[in-house]
């Protein structure tokens, strides 16, 4: 079935069925707000992430948290697992973006991205060209090669913050700014 999450600012999250309407799991593993949700790519694990630096992997066949990740100096906002499900993408307030091993769980990778808070994450899923793509208040978005986190572009033509940053079929890019407009990348 089709799921959704929410995450909420008294310390919980909770898993949705969305064709019934009904609650499957109420979780409240956090110390502080809890901010993003990412899901693993064959859907058996959730990553949230919170206002303390902490992210936690949760087991949604169990409801249990399984590993947590610290390692961010402030805020983390999103996560992203990569179309493999072997890394787990984080950033956040501090404006870098942590790579995280998940079959070792433990830090495998740290990308000093932004200059301002990262506000998006989206790993590509186009087999012939891996990356991972993110966004800013620091009023760009990038793209990171995931065979070794190097900057492949820059994406400059917001005026201000960059608030998200979508993947479309076809290589090609979105991004929504605070200036009120999407911008289309080719």
């Amino acid at each position: 079935g089709q799921h959704v999450a929410t995450t909420s600012f008294d310390h919980t999250w909770r898993l949705w069925d969305v064709e019934t309407g009904s609650q499957l799991l109420l979780q409240d593993g956090h110390a502080r707000e809890v901010y993003g949700v990412g899901f693993h790519p064959d859907g058996s694990l959730a990553a949230t992430t919170d206002f303390c630096g902490v992210v936690q992997n949760w087991d949604l066949r169990s409801g249990k948290a399984i590993c947590h990740f610290q390692g961010h100096a402030k805020r983390v906002l999103c996560a992203e697992y990569s179309p493999n499900g072997f890394q787990l993408a984080t950033a956040g307030d501090d404006g870098t973006i942590k790579i995280w091993d998940m079959r070792k769980r433990k830090p495998f990778a740290s990308i000093p991205a932004h200059s301002g808070l990262v506000t998006q994450i989206r790993f590509s899923n186009d087999g012939n060209n891996e990356y991972l793509a993110s966004s800013s208040f620091d009023g760009t978005a990038k793209l990171w090669s995931t065979r070794d986190w190097k900057i492949l572009s820059t994406l400059r033509g917001h005026e201000g913050k960059v608030m998200g940053v979508g993947l479309l079929r076809g290589n090609s890019i979105v991004t929504s700014g605070y200036d009120k407009t999407i911008k289309l990348w080719q």
